[in-house]
């Protein structure tokens, strides 16, 4: 990297609006309670729950079952770092430790709280694979879920220095790397149809944190051709498709050029960040409606609704760290500096807490705040992240 950032662990927010959302964040994980995270992790390995579990999105059925639990564990590891309150480690290191249980009880590195989890990747490793985009097999996006797991225990690892969570994740990356083993470049490539969040990006982490070569190619599985290649042909196809599934892939590319210097993944990351930001944003720094990419430079038509999803800023300004560090050019501090502070710092109610999931532009529109504990969305999972990261990127 051309810029090195300064750890979050050596930054301190000392006023200001931005060091009030970390307060109010920092308030909101102390309320959770991990055990309800945790208690479908702990009834899919025929263990008995210590709590009673979180519903709406982390709850039973088709939901994002678990995804909230990793979005957990990397919040208070990142809330550790920015603010050094040993109360945040301690959870860290509770939420590691419950889950190594569970992973040891599955006996195999298989680490989900989904329903049907385990019939659905044994389908994926037979070949049998069905997806509409967001389902793969009947399950909503389980390695978009996954991801999440895998995430946590990769910031409990760097944030924390918790090693048992960095052998977690090799665990997790074995297991997966036997789904895959047996399939087709084909096959692999229908079944990344369906969203699969940041898994590129968590196993190239996983390669830089182990020096192992075999998660830098398992990686590459996770490489998405239909985006990607036209991506590194410079082609815009991102109108029409859904926003935040793609987002994440390319901080995945970003993360392996940092690594590996394949110059492919940075003109892809480079290319992608160029046309959302130019081309596909709104003055905010927000990006799209009701989830979707529109038609480039075309907005007057697409202000009003429900435009500029809160998980997609919060990937977009991990991407823009990523490619500051590569090349610190200005423009990457001038968005980052824009989406900060107009779309993330506005996504959270100075009030009481609660974060939105979009934070709209248009004219007589209200803000989605969600009920924090019990909605359990996905951009309440990125919100307990976003307002731990204010200090990053110094």
């Amino acid at each position: 990297m051309a810029a090195q950032p300064i750890p979050l662990s050596d930054v301190r927010l000392i006023g200001g609006p931005l060091k009030h959302a970390q307060d109010l964040d920092a308030e909101y994980l102390l309320r959770l309670e991990p055990d309800r995270m945790l208690a479908f992790y702990r009834e899919r390995a025929g263990l008995k729950p210590k709590a009673k579990p979180y519903g709406g999105w982390d709850g039973p059925g088709k939901n994002l079952t678990g995804h909230i639990g990793g979005h957990y564990l990397s919040a208070v590891s990142l809330m550790w770092a920015a603010t050094g309150d040993e109360r945040f480690k301690q959870r860290a290191d509770y939420m590691v430790r419950e889950l190594k249980e569970v992973q040891d009880k599955h006996g195999d590195g298989y680490l989900c709280a989904f329903e049907g989890g385990r019939e659905c990747f044994e389908k994926v490793r037979q070949g049998d694979i069905k997806t509409g985009g967001f389902d793969l097999n009947g399950l909503w996006v389980p390695w978009y879920t996954l991801h999440k797991t895998m995430a946590g225990l990769r910031d409990a690892y760097r944030h924390t220095g918790n090693r048992t969570a960095l052998e977690m994740g090799v665990k997790i990356a074995i297991w997966a790397e036997a789904v895959l083993a047996d399939l087709t470049e084909a096959q692999v490539q229908n079944m990344l149809d369906a969203e699969f969040g940041g898994m590129n990006e968590v196993l190239a982490d996983l390669y830089a944190d182990t020096g192992d070569r075999r998660w830098l190619a398992l990686s590459y599985r996770f490489e998405h051709h239909r985006l990607l290649a036209a991506l590194k042909r410079h082609q815009d196809v991102l109108p029409g498709i859904h926003g935040n599934t793609q987002v994440p892939k390319l901080v995945g590319s970003a993360a392996r050029y940092a690594y590996a210097q394949d110059p492919q993944d940075i003109i892809a990351a480079s290319f992608f960040w160029d046309r959302v930001v130019q081309h596909h944003s709104f003055v905010t720094g927000g990006h799209g409606k009701d989830e979707y990419f529109g038609q480039p430079d075309k907005h007057n038509d697409r202000v009003d609704g429900r435009t500029a999803e809160s998980c997609n800023i919060y990937n977009m300004l991990k991407l823009t760290r990523r490619l500051f560090a590569l090349r610190p050019d200005a423009h990457y501090a001038e968005f980052h500096e824009r989406a900060l502070l107009n779309h993330v710092l506005s996504s959270i109610d100075p009030q009481d807490g609660r974060t939105c999931y979009m934070v709209p532009v248009g004219r007589g529109v209200r803000r989605e705040y969600s009920d924090m504990l019990h909605s359990f969305t996905c951009c309440v999972g990125t919100g307990m992240e976003s307002h731990a990261l204010h200090a990053d990127g110094i």
